[in-house]
């Protein structure tokens, strides 16, 4: 029995002091608060550049070597230019073989004939059978298919050796060089890149609110930095449909039609949208936290002063602040100061609030 009891004693002391222990509470924090609002934010410019509406990437259509390059970055060249060359030693035996097929397809074709006229004759004095008639025909047939073939193979070679250079389809600058001479190339691997200059676009990204304020054919104001009194007006060509997954942006091609020649390929302008207002929701950037890939704000209920985690999706303002595209509402109370101190369920003290 005293056995027992010394064994159950250090248990029960062990007890009593879980029973003396208390939960520490979360501390009461204080912390700025403010009212999410609805403002009325006026459009004013956003920065772009010109960039082409058509640009063609050019690549042979065969492998090989590349010897030359005739271009550089920057260049204008014309319809039918020569942009690059392979190595075409290969290619020109292989026409050349093709020539000598077809010039023995053609003698084989000559004698098959003369035969087939001989047989003919003979057979019409009753010197040969029908049967060395029909031999002939049959030979001279054949060997007419083999010039045809042979025809064709020294067509195919020609056009492959015209592979052996890239021709430019129409005027242009250049605008990226992908290879070098002496560098082997794949199959339709991008070697130049030319633009078209007479189609530009101003390309703009613009806030998903402001983006949504626009369509087709919108007019819209083109300024170049350089010399803003240089404006046109551009009228929005495409809108795309889905934002950029890091700026939550979306992109604008603005088409400059008869743009004169000082709004060249890479300048940058500003946009001017319509004189219009956007109503969106906003919130101060320091009210916004980064949690495991999530945007959340810290809310604060009517009835509470307890703060919960509020997941949400924003995007940048160029003021600096956050627009709220969901998550939440009109007159909700979030934290404005102290937010990477605060945990889901802590109670916090208003600063500046009337007790």
């Amino acid at each position: 029995m005293k056995s027992l009891f010394l064994l159950l004693l250090p248990l029960s002391i062990l007890l009593a002091g879980c029973e003396g222990e208390e939960k520490t509470p979360l501390q009461v924090r204080p912390v700025k608060t403010t009212d999410v609002t609805r403002e009325q934010s006026s459009v004013v410019s956003f920065v772009g550049t010109v960039e082409p509406q058509v640009t063609t990437n050019y690549g042979f259509e065969i492998f090989g070597r590349m010897i030359s390059r005739s271009v550089q970055v920057g260049d204008l060249v014309k319809t039918g230019t020569v942009l690059a060359r392979l190595d075409s030693v290969t290619l020109l035996e292989d026409v050349r073989a093709a020539k000598a097929s077809l010039a023995s397809a053609e003698a084989s074709l000559s004698k098959a004939r003369t035969d087939e006229a001989r047989q003919k004759s003979l057979y019409t004095s009753q010197a040969v059978a029908k049967v060395k008639v029909d031999d002939a025909v049959r030979a001279n047939a054949a060997t007419l298919a083999a010039k045809l073939e042979a025809e064709a193979s020294l067509a195919k070679a020609k056009e492959r050796l015209t592979y052996a250079q890239l021709v430019c389809a129409y005027d242009g600058i250049i605008t990226a060089i992908s290879a070098e001479p002496g560098q082997v190339v794949a199959q339709s691997q991008t070697v130049v890149t030319v633009a078209n200059p007479d189609l530009r676009d101003a390309v703009v990204d613009l806030p998903q609110t402001v983006a949504a304020t626009l369509n087709i054919g919108t007019p819209v104001e083109i300024a170049l930095q350089l010399d803003p009194k240089q404006i046109l007006t551009g009228r929005v060509r495409r809108i795309e449909p889905a934002a950029d997954a890091a700026t939550r942006t979306q992109r604008i091609r603005i088409a400059l039609g008869d743009a004169p020649p000082s709004f060249r390929l890479g300048s940058v302008v500003s946009v001017r949208l319509p004189d219009q207002h956007v109503s969106e929701l906003s919130i101060p950037a320091m009210a916004v936290l980064e949690r495991q890939g999530k945007t959340i704000v810290w809310s604060i209920a009517e009835d509470s002063k307890a703060v919960r985690a509020r997941q949400i999706d924003v995007q940048r303002r160029p003021d600096g602040n956050w627009s709220v595209i969901s998550g939440l509402k009109v007159g909700e109370r979030i934290v404005t100061a102290g937010v990477h101190n605060l945990s889901d369920g802590q109670r916090v003290t208003i600063l500046g609030e009337q007790k």
